[in-house]
């Protein structure tokens, strides 16, 4: 019988760290290439990184860097902090707010740039093992503001390494974007 409690006891401590074990990553850095076929008559081509660290079981900071480069050049950066909610062990929702500064540069000269907030949101998915669906939006305020929406999925060719594909929708211009994610 007292072997009985301890064991429960046990599982009772455990439950909640295999719970979490399971749980989407929000320690990770990625980067890519992204394309944007025809954003205001430009083929925008270049990088973007992306990264976020947990700084509590629900909170997380997150930023990215997007450069991209035609006639004109896209210098997007973001920085927050955002709150996530697992719905079960495989699905989280989330939401952050954001500081958000863009900067437009045309090889003619002149540019220009704005600071402004942005609120993200997303719902994540690990749908197997290998594979992670996510959908996600955002909304930036300020002179250059702007709604975006993003399809993604992250598949597994390591534990902790993943190639991510991407369909972004940038101020109604649609883009692509691929690269790699590294979970630590």
């Amino acid at each position: 019988m007292n072997n009985g409690f301890r064991g429960l006891a046990a599982a009772t401590l455990l439950l909640p760290a295999a719970a979490f074990a399971e749980n989407l990553s929000y320690n990770y850095l990625e980067g890519g290439l992204a394309l944007y076929p025809d954003f205001e008559s430009q083929d925008l081509f270049g990088l973007d990184t992306r990264g976020s660290v947990l700084l509590h079981e629900n909170i997380f900071a997150f930023g990215g860097l997007k450069f991209l480069t035609d006639d004109v050049d896209l210098t997007a950066l973001h920085v927050g902090g955002g709150y996530r909610h697992g719905l079960d062990a495989k699905t989280d929702i989330w939401g952050g707010v954001t500081l958000e500064y863009q900067e437009y540069e045309w090889d003619r000269g002149g540019d220009v740039d704005d600071t402004g907030l942005g609120f993200r949101a997303g719902l994540r998915h690990q749908l197997t093992n290998d594979l992670e669906l996510g959908i996600g939006g955002r909304v930036v305020t300020g002179d250059l503001d702007y709604v975006g929406l993003t399809g993604t999925a992250r598949y597994a060719i390591e534990p902790d390494l993943k190639l991510f594909a991407e369909l972004d929708v940038y101020d109604s211009e649609p883009g692509v974007l691929g690269g790699v994610t590294f979970e630590f």
